[in-house]
Parts: structure tokens; C-alpha cells; sequence
């Protein structure tokens, strides 16, 4: 752990405003997001003209982790008030009132550059996660561009993810909003029809505890569109409904959420309306162009609606954003359908067996594995899909199918559907 210069009890505060050791200020409390401090980076290197590097990099990272609207991020000038002052990391996260705290250092030989960084638990003083970075500095400035968006890309899911398993810690009747949304987060990412029913009770609490809460809405309209897509629902129109009025109502709370447009996107694409799915999906990343979801969900209503070379860059650009997603089961039987739909058949074949290796992994992997598999010819492979799909869902059919995954464009449609049928997929 980097320590930072603070001046003894002797000295004065600095010229910055920053108090001096005598000072006690109260520790303040900790917001309900997961809040994080990105402290300056130190420069290792001999010459000080890459300071201004070292600085860029940490200023980018506030920006971009900014954008997430899930974050609680401490702003430059507050974080870089610690810059040269002698503090653990425990001190500085109670002065900041944040629970995480990013730190790390640039060091330049020559023309290579190694750019370092960790991610702390400031409460536990636990290292959550540390990365370096060797690179080249032929353009300096796609340098820093680059290791800004590996390390945010990187510290978002981790947070998440570490918020997801402190919800679910917790007893539920213990849970405030922002947890038990945590807590439905976990649920729903288990990705089986009883656990997506636990998740939409979680996020119904976190909707009981602060109608306001748009984040907590949008999510009550995913779980319940995960609930439709994996065949659970016993009443498709009406959690259709329910789910489509949740979503919009969290972009009216909160329209600069790019999950509430994600959410949204998702309720219009399982009713056939890519458009405007995918006009959802442009907003959310015009908000935060790392958000991988964005990317997902435009990847998904492209192909459905009949634009499946179109598809795959944004696919693409979701598994590079997010390598460690929990949806990257989704990602990749998605990328597995476009590319059935452009007769490349092998591809898709290899890349939904991927998908169906995710510890996590949904009923659609293995509908990508059929569809395959049926263009193939290989039918007694198709049938152990079959038999694996069925175990996700019983009585899985080609009707249900059609509907989950409404594919508009005759030509793709009639092709996906050729796919399930030739594996021996029925009605």
C-alpha cells in the first residue's frame, strides 16, 4: 500500500486547505452505492515532466467510473488533496467517506511505459484486485487511453460484484434498497427460473423501500424479462406489462441511467420492437460508452432484426468491455445466433459451446448449440443439447422459442427456425 506524506502534529495545515494531524475530522458516513476514491498515481519515472501522465491517467479513471451511475466517486480535487501526504489507506477512505480506494504509479524506461494498479477494500484493508500495464509510447495519449479503459473496465464488475456478495450476506429483512437490489443482482445472475423468481422479490423490496429508486426499478423489469425469456412466467402478457411500465418509469426517474434504457430495450426487443431497442441501447451508451450491456442488447436486436453481420462488432465490443460478465454466457450465444443466421455454422457452433461452459450459463447457450448443430447435421449431438435444454426447461419447443427470440426478418426467422427443426426440436 502506497503511503501518503501528512504533516505532523507540529506543522501547519498546507496552502491546500488540507488539515493538519492535530485535526480530527468526524468520519463521515458511507454513502449506499459502493463508493470509491481514485487517488493520484505516483511517477516512479526519473523525469518529473510524467507527472503530467501520471495524473491523466488517475483523471481519466474519475471520469469514466463516473459514468457509472451505480458508483458513488469521490471528485478529483477532493482525492488529490492526499497527493504527496503521509496517510493509510484506511485513513484516507474514512476522511473521503468511500469504501474503496484505486491507487498505483507509472514508471517510463525509455520508450515503454508500466502503469500499475490496485483496487483496496479502505474499510478491511484488503486488496480486491491489482493489474500492471506494459505498453509502448509511440501515441501517448492512446496510451492513456487505453490502460484507462482496462483498469475501469476491470474495477466496475468488481465492485459489483463484491456489493453483490455483501447483499447477500445480509438477512433479507435487513436489506435497505440498495441491497436488497444487490441482493436481487445476485439472484437473477444465477440465471434459473427459481432463482430469477427470488430475484424479482428482492427487487420488488428495493422498489417497497424507495419508490424512487430508479436503478431498483429497472431491475424489476430485467429479472421480469428474464423470467418471460426462460419460460418461467405463467402469464407472458402480463409480466410483459408489468415489466414494460417498471422501465419506463426508471427513465422517467432517472433518464441519464443507461441501465433504466437497457431495461427498456430489453422489454421493447421481446416484443419485436428492435427499433426503438435498439434506439435504448444508443442512449445508454451514449451515457457510458464502457457499458457492455449497451452493447449486448444492441448486438441482440440487430440480429433479430435481420442485420447479423451488423451485430457482431457490437458483440465484440461487449466481451472486450466486460471479459469477466457475468452475462458473458449471453454475449456469446448471442454472437452464436448471428452467426448461424449468416450460415457460418462451425463458428457458432464453437462459440455457443463456450457459452455453455460459463459456470453460470442459461437455457440459450444451449439453443445457439441446437441451432448449430441442426444446420450441421449432427443430430445425435443435437439430441443431448435437446435433452440439456430440457433440463433448463422443460418441454422447451420451437413455438416458445420463436416468441422469447421474436426474429422479424422473415429470411432469419425461417433460418433459426430451420436450425431447431433439423436438430429434432419440436413443437
Amino acid at each position: 500500500v502506497h503511503v501518503y506524506h501528512w504533516p505532523s502534529a507540529s506543522e501547519k495545515a498546507d496552502s491546500d486547505g488540507a488539515p493538519s494531524a492535530s485535526t480530527h475530522p468526524a468520519e463521515l458516513a458511507l454513502p449506499d452505492k459502493p463508493s470509491i476514491a481514485v487517488l493520484p498515481f505516483d511517477n516512479m519515472s526519473a523525469d518529473p515532466d510524467q507527472e503530467f501522465f501520471a495524473e491523466g491517467i488517475a483523471e481519466d479513471i474519475i471520469t469514466e467510473l463516473s459514468k457509472f451511475r451505480s458508483l458513488f466517486v469521490i471528485a478529483r480535487n477532493s482525492s488529490f488533496a492526499f497527493k504527496g501526504k503521509a496517510l493509510d489507506v484506511k485513513e484516507i477512505g474514512r476522511r473521503l467517506g468511500v469504501r474503496y480506494v484505486v491507487e498505483g504509479s507509472v514508471r517510463r524506461a525509455g520508450n515503454r511505459v508500466r502503469v500499475t494498479a490496485q483496487l483496496i477494500d479502505a474499510v478491511d484493508d484488503t486488496h480486491l484486485w491489482a493489474e500492471r500495464y506494459d505498453r509502448g509510447l509511440e501515441d501517448i495519449f492512446a496510451v492513456q487511453d487505453e490502460v484507462t479503459q482496462a483498469i475501469v473496465t476491470t474495477i466496475e464488475p468488481h465492485l459489483a460484484d463484491t456489493e453483490r456478495q455483501r447483499a447477500r450476506r445480509k438477512p433479507p429483512e435487513s436489506l435497505g434498497a440498495w441491497e436488497s437490489y444487490q441482493r436481487g443482482l445476485w439472484h437473477l445472475f444465477q440465471f434459473t427460473q427459481a432463482e430469477v423468481k427470488t430475484s424479482i422479490r428482492f427487487m420488488e423490496q428495493a422498489v417497497e423501500r424507495d419508490p424512487d429508486f430508479a436503478t431498483a426499478r429497472a431491475g424489476l423489469a430485467y429479472a421480469l424479462y428474464y423470467h418471460m425469456l426462460s419460460g418461467a412466467t405463467q402469464d407472458w402478457d402480463g409480466d410483459a406489462e408489468r415489466a414494460l411500465a417498471a422501465a419506463r418509469r426508471a427513465v422517467t426517474l432517472d433518464g441519464s441511467d443507461p441501465f433504466a434504457h437497457i431495461a427498456l430495450s430489453r422489454m421493447h426487443a421481446i416484443t419485436g420492437r428492435h427499433d426503438a431497442a435498439i434506439a435504448h441501447c444508443d442512449r445508454a451508451i451514449g451515457l457510458n460508452p464502457s457499458y457492455a450491456m449497451a452493447h449486448f442488447g444492441r448486438a441482440h436486436s440487430l440480429w433479430m432484426s435481420g442485420h447479423p453481420a451488423e451485430a457482431l462488432p457490437s458483440n465484440e465490443e461487449a466481451m472486450r468491455l466486460s471479459p469477466n460478465d457475468p452475462l458473458m454466457w449471453a454475449f456469446m450465444a448471442s454472437r452464436s445466433i448471428a452467426l448461424t443466421l449468416l450460415e457460418r455454422y462451425d463458428e457458432a457452433l464453437d462459440w455457443a459451446r463456450r457459452g455453455a461452459r460459463q459456470a453460470n450459463t442459461g437455457l440459450y447457450s444451449i439453443v445457439a448449440e441446437i441451432a448449430a448443430l441442426g444446420h450441421l447435421g449432427r443430430v445425435e449431438e443435437a439430441a443431448d443439447a435437446i435433452a440439456r435444454a430440457c433440463e433448463k426447461r422443460p418441454s422447451v419447443s420451437v413455438p416458445f422459442l420463436l416468441k422469447a427470440l421474436p426474429i422479424t426478418d422473415p429470411a432469419c426467422r425461417v433460418r433459426f427456425e430451420e436450425g431447431l427443426r433439423k436438430a429434432g426440436l419440436g413443437d
